[in-house]
Parts: structure tokens; sequence; C-alpha cells
């Protein structure tokens, strides 16, 4: 290893060479996923399982088979049904009868009313004559009162058997709703999911016995999250949909994803003093979980700036300080490097934002920090010469 003139040994140091990058400003926020759909999976049937066609963690399409049951009675309570269906329509078949023999009643009725109304004024002109006796007038009268009443008591007849064709018919049709309800359970031998997505925990074993509406298991589609996030009402002010967020693993700040915010409540929650927000994110590599919790970062506007390495920072009285190359050594000297003060930001990943003391082109030691003092002198590895 080459040595100082002095006889001091050279320190090996890498070089880091400063250039523009992307600032972000922005505030870290701890959040809630949740799926966009979850559907909780329930029997429309009773009955006995009979085979679960999936496992826990398993990605099913909508309307996939789930479990297989065996229906309890929904068999026989179907052909039951058809049986109240074939019997309302023998009972509406029976009043139609009966309606059209009272209409033919009536029809011949009417013609004797017409045919006794005209005895009667014939009558009543012989009896004015003297060509009839009055006996015999009030003989026709009364056998025409008696047609109209006979009359009357008929359209009754055809209104009653009118009502009994209209009963018959909804009695065909509340038991046709029956059979058709029957018909669908007994389609409904397999339990499906309503959506797309994983399934959840199974709840339930070959041979157990389900009741209609029990939950057997969930289906989660996890494709895309929303990150439920409550925000200072202090920072309302900046928020608006479609700023960018990223998702942060909360214990080694990994990016998970990035997302943007897609729901700015307009309302601060009384209980907790906070502002409401939503962001979407795609869970393409399927590393988030609904229900889980992380940080997240709501990235409030970016700029031009520097970053530096934190491996590369020096911490004297309470300052920060680099190690920058001193670019003015004499071509016959050894290179040296000062301690520089810097102010810092916020930390941007394993880099932190330089907010003063350093600029673009500056070249910073990032290796053997503890070594170096000011003025120290260096030797660069190969990597860091010019």
């Amino acid at each position: 290893m080459p040595e100082a003139e002095a006889g001091v040994p050279l320190i090996p140091v890498d070089l880091a060479t400063l250039r523009a990058e992307t600032i972000k400003e922005s505030t870290v926020f701890v959040g809630n996923l949740e799926a966009l759909q979850t559907a909780e999976v329930r029997s429309e049937i009773q009955g006995r399982i009979e085979q679960v066609l999936v496992t826990p963690g398993q990605q099913v399409a909508a309307g996939q088979a789930l479990i297989q049951l065996k229906p309890d009675q929904t068999v026989p309570q179907f052909q039951g049904a058809v049986a109240g269906v074939d019997i309302a329509m023998g009972n509406r078949d029976n009043s139609l009868k009966a309606l059209d023999i009272a209409k033919a009643q009536r029809e011949t009725l009417k013609s004797t009313l017409a045919l006794d109304t005209a005895n009667v004024d014939r009558a009543e002109q012989l009896a004015a004559a003297g060509a009839l006796a009055e006996i015999r007038l009030d003989e026709a009268r009364a056998k025409l009162a008696e047609t109209r009443n006979r009359l009357i008591a008929a359209d009754e007849q055809v209104a009653a058997a009118g009502v009994a064709v209209q009963q018959a018919e909804a009695q065909i049709r509340q038991a046709q709703a029956q059979a058709d309800a029957s018909l669908v359970s007994v389609g409904f031998k397999n339990v499906v999911a309503p959506i797309a997505g994983v399934v959840d925990d199974v709840q339930v074993k070959v041979g157990d016995y389900v009741s209609t509406g029990q939950p057997v298991t969930t289906v989660t589609q996890a494709e895309t999250l929303l990150l439920n996030m409550e925000v200072p009402p202090e920072q309302g002010s900046r928020l608006r949909t479609g700023l960018a967020v990223e998702l942060l693993n909360p214990t080694s700040k990994e990016q998970l994803a990035t997302g943007s915010l897609t729901f700015v409540s307009p309302n601060v929650n009384r209980d907790t003093q906070s502002i409401l927000t939503k962001a979407q994110f795609r869970n393409v590599e399927g590393l988030l979980r609904d229900g889980q919790n992380v940080e997240a970062r709501i990235v409030w506007n970016t700029r031009p700036g520097i970053l530096i390495p934190v491996t590369a920072i020096s911490r004297v009285g309470g300052k920060e300080f680099v190690y920058m190359l001193d670019e003015d050594t004499p071509e016959d000297g050894n290179p040296v490097v000062r301690l520089t003060p810097v102010e810092l930001g916020d930390i941007q990943g394993d880099d932190f934002q330089v907010i003063s003391g350093l600029e673009e082109g500056d070249r910073i030691a990032v290796s053997n920090i503890l070594k170096l003092k000011d003025g120290a002198p260096v030797e660069l590895n190969s990597a860091s010469q010019p």
C-alpha cells in the first residue's frame, strides 16, 4: 500500500460523485389494507356435505363449485310442489267450466226474459181490449218477475265463477313459484364462489350438516387493495386525489408497491380528529394481504436535488458532516478529504436529502468513514478514480 511522504499510511476509500436526483417531499403514515371485494359464502340449502372441492388459499373463478351437498328433502319438496301446480291447474279448469255454464244459463235467461216481456206486453193489450181475463195478465207478469229474479241470480253466479277463476289462477302462480323455488334448491347441490378470488379457511368438512344460510368460507379478491389512512387535519390543505402513495414494509422500510390517493374525506372524524383517505394499489406479486397493517408514504411533491448515502454521514457535536475530496490537492501530493458540514433533510430509502453544504459533482467518501479525519490523506480505490 502506498504511504504518505510523512510516513502516515493512506486510508483506502470509495468515493461517490454526487448527481442530481429526484427529491421527494413526503410524510409517512400507518394504514390498513382492505380488499376491494370480499364475499362470505353461504349455503343456499340445507344438507350434508358430500365433498369439499377446494383448499384454503386456492384461487377460484366466479361460479366455481366449492362444496358439494346432498340436499335434504329438496327433491320430495319439488315433487310435492309440482303436484300442487297440477292441483291448482285442475281447480282452475273446473272454475272455467263453472263459468261457462253460468254464462250459458244467463244467456238462456236473457232470451226467456225477452220472451216474457213480449208476452206481458201482448197480455196487457188483450186485457185492455177485454179479450183476456185479468188473471192471465197477472200470471204473465208474475212469470216475468220470476225470470228477472233468476237472471239477477245468474249474473251473481257468473261473477262468482269469475272470481273463482281468478283465485284459481293466483293459486297456480303461487304453486308454480313454490315449484320454481324447490327446483332452484335442487340445483343448489353445489355451493359456488360468488366472485373470483382466493378461498379463505373452509369452516366445514365432509360429513358435516349445514343449514340454509350457514357460512362455509370466504372468497377474497385481492388483486387490487385499498389502503385506509388517517391523516391529521394539519395536513388537510395538502391532500388531494392523485397524490402518489408508496407502501413500505414496517420492518425493512422496503417499498412494497406504489399507488395513488383515490379518496379524501371532506370531514374530520370527531373521535380520532383525523381525515380518512384511501389509496389504491395493484397487488401484482401477491405480497399484500387484506387487513394487513403497513406504513405508507404520501409524496406531496418532487423536485431535483442531491442524495447522499446514510453510510457517508459523520456526526460531531450534534451536527452532520461528510468527508469531501479536496479537489485542490497538488498533482505531486496525495489526495486528502475535508470534513464538510451539511444540512440534511428527510431520509429517502437508504439516502439522506441534502439541503445545503454540497453541490452536484462533489465527491465524498462512502467507506472507512470512522478511520478518516479532516485533512487525512487517502488512497482512492480503482472504482473511485476520476
